[in-house]
């Protein structure tokens, strides 16, 4: 729909374009002091340029000789339109058939309100007003001081001043109306860099910027804003707007093309000739407004060898398989197309068709929606490589942390859970298991059916409310949690008593294969916040040993002061 709008935009911007009568080829010029006026011009005889050199000016007073051919324009005032930027004073001259001078003189503010949509001038021929006399000119004279561009003769029209004061408001409103739909991306990366910040959107946003304000500043929109605006200073902002834009898509290029799909050496070279433009600007394009029409001709060079680069790049980033690629060549090819007409005719190798530049406007909107779609697209597919790659990592975190038999925490998960809980303290006691007789076990009935007894102790000790895992062979682990102690009286050993009982049933049922009772030993330490890891570990061992020692099956808690004895406080069967 935004396409639609746009080129229907470019319809009605382009058309008052066809109605004007184009001069280029019926222009002559030659340059004088300021000083010389249109009789003192006349009257010297001075033959004026014809030629293809007649755009090679070099005097401070340019003047420009057409023949006032207004067939084509309907009844009312004529005006003499062409380029307005960095224009001073002005005069225009009307000569009768009968050899009678009608002179308009125009100050530098009077240039300057004189404008129309596009960034053109708009100075009335003098008598044209009047069907009497419009019937009789002949010939138009326009003396321009100081000549920035040559654009200001080159693109030289006779108009009709009721059909372009008519359609003068339309043509802002479509203007506004592009400026606006190109911006609308950049709304969106304001929006979405904040959360996402991806290196690409900041570039993209200075392109966006950038080509609006070129829109804004060269379609004289500028000037209803701003109406103090000079001429010179719009003349400034269409020539660093550009630049800017450019270099900034330059970056954006690198950055918003898939990784490894631009070669080293590639990016670099984009990065110098990108910046190439705003280095030339600086140093041709003076602020102090005196900028030369040569200075102009450096300026236009400076955009070919990015515009080559760019063209390289995008081929080559094809050939690697980068699909990102396709949103460049969518949306910068027929920009660069009319990009390089517009440095031809910059360079004055050509005037060109006046088309085209409202053709500009329309592809600046087309690539804004085309690039804005490439940047959704290049932040769908980072996210799923983010989401991909968080995935696989929380995999490989899994895999660390998981015994690969039981499928339970291994000691790896086990110790950096006793680190991160002795901050807060949640557990209370250390539980260590180990099955007894796992290796007559293993060696009566198989490593199948002792892998499957492991299984089934790992997934019900995992099932109870405390942090299970296996650390080595037959060997687990409880961290018993510190809130269950304000149940039980006699806790932890009622509930290992129970977890024990529990895990004999289990396995018997679970594995009837075993004959005799598979049966566990339990070595418990409390736990304290000054407790290493290693220090509990060791005294939960060695409470496991005694109850290895005194004959399996059996729970011991606290340290026993006769290990001989057959029945000792702090010990239980389980």
């Amino acid at each position: 729909m935004r396409l639609f709008v746009a080129f229907l935009v470019y319809l009605c911007l382009a058309s008052p374009a066809f109605a004007n009568v184009e001069m280029s080829d019926q222009l002559c010029t030659q340059s004088s002091g300021k000083n010389m006026t249109i009789s003192a011009l006349l009257k010297a005889g001075k033959s004026f340029d014809c030629s293809a050199s007649k755009y090679d000016l070099d005097g401070p007073r340019v003047w420009v000789k057409i023949p006032f051919l207004d067939q084509g324009l309907p009844d009312g005032p004529v005006e003499v339109q062409a380029d307005n930027n960095g224009l001073t004073t002005m005069q225009v001259h009307s000569v009768l058939d009968d050899g009678q001078i009608l002179s308009s003189k125009f100050s530098t503010q009077d240039v300057q309100k004189r404008w129309r949509p596009k960034g053109r001038y708009a100075l009335p021929v003098p008598g044209s007003e009047n069907p009497d006399i419009r019937n009789h000119i002949r010939t138009v004279y326009i003396a321009i001081d100081d000549l920035k561009v040559t654009p200001s003769i080159s693109l030289l029209e006779l108009a009709s001043t009721q059909k372009w004061e008519a359609l003068q408001l339309p043509l802002l409103v479509m203007f506004a109306a592009l400026c606006g739909m190109a911006i609308m991306p950049l709304i969106y990366n304001m929006f979405f860099y904040g959360a996402l910040g991806y290196s690409f959107m900041p570039w993209h946003s200075l392109m966006i910027a950038a080509a609006v304000t070129y829109t804004f500043s060269s379609s004289g929109l500028i000037l209803v804003a701003f109406p103090e605006t000079t001429l010179a200073t719009k003349m400034l902002i269409n020539y660093w707007a550009p630049a800017v834009a450019v270099a900034a898509c330059g970056f954006f290029l690198v950055s918003f093309i898939e990784q490894g799909k631009i070669e080293r050496w590639l990016q670099k070279t984009i990065y110098l000739t990108a910046m190439l433009p705003v280095i030339v600007t600086a140093l041709v394009i003076r602020v102090d407004e005196t900028a030369t029409l040569e200075a102009r001709n450096y300026y236009h060079a400076a955009f070919l060898p990015v515009a080559l680069v760019i063209f390289y790049t995008m081929g080559h980033a094809l050939r690697r398989g980068s699909k990102a690629v396709w949103f460049q060549i969518a949306g910068w090819t027929p920009i660069l197309c009319f990009a390089m007409d517009r440095v031809a005719r910059g360079m004055d190798l050509y005037i060109g068709w006046a088309m085209l530049d409202y053709g500009m406007y329309f592809l600046l909107v087309v690539e804004s929606i085309v690039l804005a779609l490439g940047v959704a697209y290049r932040i769908l597919r980072l996210r799923q490589t983010h989401e991909v790659t968080l995935r696989k990592q929380s995999e490989l975190t899994l895999l660390a942390d998981t015994d690969g038999l039981t499928m339970m925490n291994n000691r790896r998960s086990f110790e950096r859970e006793f680190r991160r809980s002795q901050k807060e303290l949640r557990y209370s006691h250390l539980a260590l298991f180990d099955i007894d007789f796992f290796k007559r076990v293993n060696d009566r009935y198989g490593h199948e059916i002792g892998d499957r007894v492991l299984r089934i102790v790992g997934r019900e000790l995992d099932a109870t409310p405390h942090f299970a895992a296996r650390i080595g062979g037959e060997e687990f682990t409880l961290l018993m949690q510190q809130d269950a102690a304000k149940d039980e009286i006699n806790y932890p050993i009622n509930a290992l008593t129970e977890i024990c009982e529990h895990l004999i049933k289990t396995v018997h049922e679970k594995v009837p294969e075993i004959l005799e009772a598979v049966t566990f030993s339990v070595g418990v330490a409390a736990i304290s916040r000054r407790d290493s890891l290693r220090n509990v570990m060791a005294i939960a061992d060695g409470r496991l040993y005694h109850a290895k020692h005194k004959g399996r099956n059996q729970i011991v808690w606290i340290d026993l002061s006769d290990p001989l004895a057959e029945k000792a406080p702090g010990m239980i069967h389980c």
